[in-house]
C-alpha cells in the first residue's frame, strides 16, 4: 500500500471520524469470500457497493454476468449496449420508457465520447473497505461516501493536496460512471483529478440521505494523507464544520 493504515485512519479523524472508504481492483480471481450479482438478475453497481459498506465484506463482479447494461458497461466489460443506453437515457426504447436525464440520444453519443470508457483489464472487479486490502494487494480506485460538509472537507483536501483549484469535478452520468469509469478516463487523460458522483436519479435509492460519492486513485489519496496534517483540517474554521457534522450525525445517523 502506497500509505500505512495509521496514515488513513488519522486521515478519516480529521474528517470527523470519516466511514471507512472503499477500494476497487481488477483481477483475474474472485475473491474467496463475497458477494456477487445472480445470474439473470438485475443488480445495481451502486447497491452492491452500498452492501460491501453495511455488512463489511467484498462485493464482486464478473464480467459473464452481465447485472446491468450501464454498470456493465462502465466497468468496462462491454460496450455492446451503448446504442439502448443512449436510448433509455433519453427518449425512450419500444419497450421501456425513457429517463429523460438527457434530451436526446445525441447528447449520450457526445457522452460516451467525452468519457472514453476504458477496457476492464481482467474478468472481476473487486469491491471491499480499504482496510481489508492485505499484502500486496493494491485499490485502483477508492470511494468515499459523503453528506455535505464531510465532502467539503475533501474537496477542499484535494485541492490543497495537489495544488490545483480543478482537482474536484462532478460530471454527469450515472452512479457507477462517476465511481469507476470518469476517475480511469482522467487518469488515462493525465488529469489528476477526484470526482464527485452518485448524483444519479436512478442510483438515489442505494444511498443514504443527503450522501454523494467521492472517487480518487491511490496517488490523490497518498497526497491527501501526507497534506492533511499542514492543511485547514487542524485550523479553527474546520472545527466550526465538525460541529455540524455531529449534528449531522445525530440526525441521519453515520
Amino acid at each position: 500500500m502506497l500509505w500505512s493504515q495509521e496514515g488513513l485512519e488519522q486521515l478519516l479523524h480529521l474528517l470527523g471520524d470519516m466511514e471507512m472508504p472503499l477500494g476497487a481492483y481488477y483481477a483475474h480471481t474472485p475473491p474467496a469470500q463475497g458477494l456477487n450479482p445472480a445470474q439473470g438478475r438485475h443488480e445495481c453497481i451502486i447497491n452492491f457497493m452500498r452492501k460491501s459498506r453495511t455488512k463489511n465484506i467484498p462485493v464482486f463482479f464478473a464480467a459473464d454476468t452481465p447485472a446491468c447494461m450501464g454498470g456493465w458497461t462502465y466497468l468496462g466489460f462491454s460496450d455492446k449496449y451503448r446504442d439502448r443506453i443512449a436510448r433509455y437515457v433519453t427518449t425512450g426504447l419500444p419497450d421501456r420508457a425513457g429517463e429523460h436525464y438527457m434530451p436526446e440520444p445525441a447528447s449520450m453519443y457526445s457522452f460516451f465520447d467525452d468519457i472514453d470508457i476504458q477496457k476492464a483489464p481482467a474478468h472481476y472487479c473487486i469491491v471491499k473497505p480499504l482496510n481489508q486490502f492485505r499484502d500486496k494487494e493494491q485499490p485502483e480506485l477508492i470511494t468515499f461516501f459523503v453528506r455535505a460538509e464531510r465532502l467539503t472537507g475533501l474537496c477542499h483536501l484535494t485541492y490543497f493536496a495537489l495544488n490545483d483549484h480543478h482537482a474536484v469535478i462532478l460530471p454527469f452520468g450515472a452512479g457507477c460512471s462517476g465511481t469507476f469509469a470518469w476517475p480511469r478516463t482522467y487518469q488515462l487523460k493525465g488529469l489528476r483529478r477526484a470526482v464527485i458522483g452518485c448524483t444519479d436519479i436512478s442510483c438515489r435509492p442505494y444511498m443514504k440521505t443527503d450522501e454523494l460519492s467521492f472517487t480518487v486513485t491511490p496517488d490523490i489519496l497518498t497526497d491527501m494523507i501526507i497534506a492533511a496534517p499542514q492543511s485547514f483540517l487542524s485550523g479553527h474554521s474546520w472545527q466550526g464544520v465538525l460541529k455540524k457534522i455531529k449534528q449531522s450525525d445525530k440526525t441521519w445517523g453515520r
